[in-house]
């Protein structure tokens, strides 16, 4: 639109956008009713002749320059176009230039969020692992990206009883370290009644699935670790299935599950219970670890994991975790982390 003074202020006919859409060139008309290229056009009376150029940023059509009706009626001349062209060179520039600024603004502030949020939930996780007498225990979550949706704990319940969990939301991002945050804040809360480990979860099933936007959900494991027995009481609400590496060198797998966390308010859970002896050691896992790819797609998988875990040895619960991060940063040889690797390990000292 361009208008001088008390002139009348014209809009770009649709016809005249689509022509400089398609042709991307100068364009002059100096008699509007009888120009082969718009006939048809119903042009505005009072339109006698136009000059219109395309603002071009590389070979991005941001917009157009148009300029009506040439003063005491004269015809608009190809210096005009050239002159035009040269203001809507720099007038798109200009435009870039401002749009890429509040671009960089937006982007600047998304930044500035995400490391609040990075921070926040750095400090939601357990900075250390507790000191249980007996117990060597350590955890560890690496998001795939700046923030995640896993998550570990440790809850102590009294002296001699420690709840471990491992969670991990639907999602990545923003929105799953919120839902991340909630999750963790109510299973605390709950397991400070010293209920059983189903009550427990099923409580925190039935608040969260309140508040859970319809299509999300977590999947949790949780236990209680008796320090005094070395007896874990457990339940699994659709997470991956934990192993037990025994002293003497055989692995189990804590094959109890049910459904994930958020989805039914009313769902019950089952629980189990083993005893951990000297030299075993619990070792409980999200999926970011046996769903890790390589460049082919090709999964890390339970069946590598299982053969790291047989072939241990006695290590420290930090060497568990250690040992099979290296295996599956080997195994992506370079490719991307697409989900979040969760690990939490406990072993009864000899």
């Amino acid at each position: 639109m361009a208008s001088s003074g008390d002139r009348e202020a014209y809009s770009p006919d649709q016809n005249l956008l689509g022509w400089m859409y398609i042709n991307r060139k100068p364009l002059v008309i100096n008699d509007p009713l009888n120009d082969a290229r718009f006939s048809g056009v119903n042009w505005s009376g009072t339109v006698r002749s136009l000059v219109s150029v395309p603002l071009q940023v590389n070979s991005k059509l941001v917009g157009i320059l148009t300029l009506y009706n040439k003063k005491r009626g004269g015809e608009f001349s190809i210096e005009d176009q050239r002159l035009l062209s040269i203001l809507a060179g720099q007038s798109a520039q200009v435009i870039e230039t401002a749009r890429l600024y509040e671009e960089e603004k937006k982007l600047a502030t998304v930044h500035q969020e995400l490391s609040l949020a990075y921070e926040i939930q750095t400090n939601l996780l357990p900075s250390k692992a507790p000191t249980i007498l007996g117990f060597d225990v350590a955890g560890v979550s690496i998001p795939a990206q700046s923030v995640g949706g896993d998550y570990f704990d440790y809850i102590k319940i009294d002296d001699y009883h420690w709840g471990m969990a491992l969670g991990d939301v639907s999602g990545k991002g923003m929105g799953a370290s919120l839902l991340m945050a909630n999750c963790q804040a109510t299973l605390r809360g709950q397991a400070q009644f010293g209920l059983s480990v189903h009550e427990t979860v099923e409580r925190s099933n039935r608040l969260l699935s309140d508040n859970i936007r319809r299509g999300s959900f977590v999947t949790l494991f949780y236990g209680v670790l008796d320090a005094i027995s070395g007896q874990f009481r457990f339940t699994n609400a659709g997470h991956n299935k934990p192993y037990v590496h025994r002293a003497d060198g055989s692995l189990d797998m804590l094959t109890i599950g049910g459904l994930v966390v958020g989805f039914i308010g009313s769902q019950k859970y089952k629980e189990d219970s083993i005893i951990l002896g000297k030299g075993d050691t619990l070792f409980i896992f999200s999926d970011g670890v046996t769903e890790a790819m390589n460049h082919a797609h090709e999964q890390f998988e339970e069946e590598r994991l299982e053969g790291i875990l047989k072939n241990m040895g006695d290590v420290s619960a930090q060497a568990y975790i250690d040992t099979v991060y290296a295996a599956v940063k080997k195994h992506a040889a370079g490719a991307p982390q697409n989900d979040d690797i969760t690990m939490l390990v406990v072993k009864r000292l000899n």
